[in-house]
């Protein structure tokens, strides 16, 4: 413990003064008993608690911990001091951590919310304690990289999807003013159109890049392809039908 030894004075080594001796030293020796168990109880609770922030930091995800042993053989305050320094250094990389895992799960909730994907499905595939609104959030090397890489995967969805729905955006304009379409039918897809030279974060509207909705869009673009195809032969049969006639005027005007 780094305590003092107790001395028994050699002075008078008769029976009587021995006995008188040990009831001196025997409730030194009991306090200093329960100093020590005290001392020991620090000790254990301090390393559960490093015990328990290593496994959640550390130790692969179904990983058993190990018992709690504490070196009876320096349980000194310096080492009592050392060991809740280690403690407070690991608190603050765990609420880091912490921290890290949240600002993660915040832009996989915004990708899935743009995406039309189902946020808690996607982050239960990488820890089941991400999707829960309460408990303890996994806060592993495994699960801070699997989040990350997951985001990444999410991102080139959303760009691919981004760059098709501005394709479809640029093609309804061009349909649009050939058309002549009329504004009120327009304003249906104005937030596709607006979105036309629009950057990643920009595109934060719920479902604005869902298979759905690009399917909706696309079924748009479907229809105002037919119908210009539609016109364009109406057209072309109005003036077959115009120099026809013409060819006849002319013919009877010989």
């Amino acid at each position: 413990m780094g305590e003092r030894p107790v001395h028994i004075r050699q002075s008078d080594q008769s029976l009587g003064g021995l006995k008188a001796e040990l009831r001196t030293i025997l409730p030194e020796l009991e306090e200093m008993r329960n100093r020590k168990s005290d001392r020991k109880n620090q000790f254990i609770e301090v390393t559960k608690q490093l015990q328990k922030i290593r496994d959640e930091i550390f130790k692969p995800t179904g990983c058993t911990s190990t018992a709690v042993v504490v070196d009876e053989s320096d349980l000194s305050l310096r080492k009592l001091e050392e060991l809740h320094a280690e403690l407070q250094a690991l608190q603050k990389e765990k609420s880091e951590r912490l921290k890290q895992v949240l600002d993660h799960l915040s832009t996989l909730n915004s990708l899935c919310l743009v995406l039309g994907m189902d946020f808690k499905h996607t982050v239960n595939e990488v820890h089941p304690s991400l999707g829960e609104s309460e408990g303890t959030k996994n806060i592993s090397n495994d699960t801070i990289q699997h989040l990350a890489a997951a985001i990444g995967r999410l991102r080139e969805v959303k760009l691919l999807r981004m760059k098709r729905l501005q394709e479809l955006a640029s093609s309804m304009l061009e349909l649009w003013n050939l058309m002549d379409t009329p504004i009120e039918e327009q304003q249906t897809f104005q937030n596709v159109t607006c979105k036309i030279a629009a950057s990643e974060h920009e595109i934060t509207e719920p479902n604005i890049l869902s298979v759905e909705f690009i399917n909706y869009v696309e079924g748009e673009l479907s229809r105002l392809e037919e119908l210009k195809a539609s016109k364009m032969k109406e057209l072309s049969f109005k003036e077959k039908i115009r120099t026809r006639r013409d060819l006849q005027k002319n013919t009877h005007g010989c």
